[in-house]
């Protein structure tokens, strides 16, 4: 690695699931941010990142207009702590593995519910503030100008349950795909 620190913005689309708990459809989501990466030598590096994500679930019960339909959203501050290794390949593409953990700090918890023709909005107050977990992935960089292009598939692992007081034990599994620029 010809430099020690890069800057990179990125942004990117996820899939959200629940596990534990209800059974509940993944929602498409949106995450952005900015992390450095230092160098620790040609294939060894440390990440950390500040992103905006939003996660999320759907949940139908019923078909037709009289179904009951709930959308649960939630944005986060979330800041991952990458060890990222790139394995020693030749050429312009470089892959790299990666994995640390991760801490979102709520900012948002709200759910809308439908039935039978009236629609509900509410902030939900028995989520916890932050939401502890894991983050593995793979990714790849290319030059391109003077930076670097890169791709990162990724997926972050909730450890703590999301809610407090209700006796649920829902934790956040997020899939997402990201591209970003580092200069």
């Amino acid at each position: 690695m010809k430099r020690t620190c890069a800057v990179l913005l990125m942004a990117g689309a996820a899939v959200l699931l629940f596990f534990s708990g209800p059974v509940r459809a993944g929602v498409a989501g949106f995450g952005a941010g900015a992390f450095l990466t230092f160098g620790l030598g040609d294939l060894l590096a440390v990440q950390p990142e500040v992103m905006f994500v939003t996660k999320g679930s759907k949940y139908v019960n019923g078909s037709g207009p009289d179904a009951y339909r709930e959308t649960l959203s939630l944005d986060y501050i979330e800041v991952p702590v990458l060890i990222k290794f790139f394995l020693p390949v030749t050429g312009s593409f470089r892959f790299h593995l990666f994995a640390g953990p991760s801490s979102a700090f709520k900012l948002r918890a709200r759910v809308k519910a439908t039935f039978g023709g009236e629609t509900e909005v509410e902030t939900l107050d028995n989520v916890r503030n932050m939401d502890l977990g894991l983050t593995a992935g793979v990714g790849l960089e290319h030059p391109l100008g003077r930076g670097k292009l890169t791709l990162d598939v990724r997926y972050t692992a909730g450890m703590s349950s999301l809610t407090k007081g209700t006796g649920d034990d829902i934790k956040n599994g997020v899939l997402g795909l990201f591209a970003g620029y580092s200069f």
